[in-house]
């Protein structure tokens, strides 16, 4: 599985995927790096692609 983290902060409508310093979405290969990740953001929500 892969896995991805979506920053919600300020809504639903402002949902942003969390991208690494070149811009490229952050993708990941288990749920613990994920969550980890998601840590660091403030509305962060992990989800299984």
């Amino acid at each position: 599985m892969k896995y991805i983290v979506i920053e919600c902060f300020g809504g639903e409508e402002y949902a942003t995927v969390v991208t690494d310093e070149t811009g490229n979405n952050k993708v990941f290969d288990s749920w613990e790096e994920a969550k980890a990740e998601a840590a660091d953001c403030q509305e962060g929500k992990v989800i299984e692609l």
